[in-house]
């Protein structure tokens, strides 16, 4: 499996131990991590790709992706296989319920991108989000909120599923 790129956005620490944990089920693979507060231009560079951002507002993502969506316009994902992680309150911001990750997911899946990681809504308890299509979450939606002792074997078995895609 070629090398895995992953890009997160931070305000706090619960983005950076989702990455951690992200980490710890990758460490027998090859991957790198970066902060997109320094831009996108390095997505280039890999094919195989997980992109994570928490929610902000009424389904916003971090305000560094969204600073960055017109960058990520201009990159090529054909041939790209991408996992998406979102964070979110499933209580608090019913509503939108992870819904940062859909920004993302509009303009990598218009520029090519084979986007794998779909999650079943299954023991979540929120009113409504953007982020389901055919019945399932657009990647993998975790609520550290509310549900933070589900979230490991959530993204174990993420991972393992994303990894039976990736080139």
């Amino acid at each position: 499996m070629k090398t895995i790129g992953i890009f997160y956005a931070s305000l706090n620490k619960t983005t950076v131990g989702i990455v951690d944990e992200l980490e710890f089920f990758l460490k027998k693979d090859d991957f790198k991590t970066f902060n997109v507060k320094n831009g996108v231009k390095e997505i280039e560079n890999f094919e195989n790709l997980i992109l994570v951002t928490p929610t902000y507002g009424v389904g916003e993502a971090h305000a560094a992706w969204m600073n960055n969506l017109k960058k990520l316009e201009d990159i090529d994902f054909t041939g790209k296989v991408v996992g998406l992680v979102g964070l979110g309150n499933q209580f608090a911001f019913g509503e939108s319920f992870c819904g940062g990750i859909r920004h993302i997911y509009n303009i990598i899946k218009k520029k090519g991108a084979k986007v794998v990681g779909f999650t079943s809504i299954d023991g979540y308890h929120f009113e409504e989000t953007e982020i389901i299509e055919d019945g399932k979450f657009i990647g993998l939606a975790l609520d550290e909120e509310n549900q933070a002792s589900l979230t490991p074997k959530r993204i174990e078995n993420w991972i393992v599923d994303i990894k039976k895609e990736f080139k």
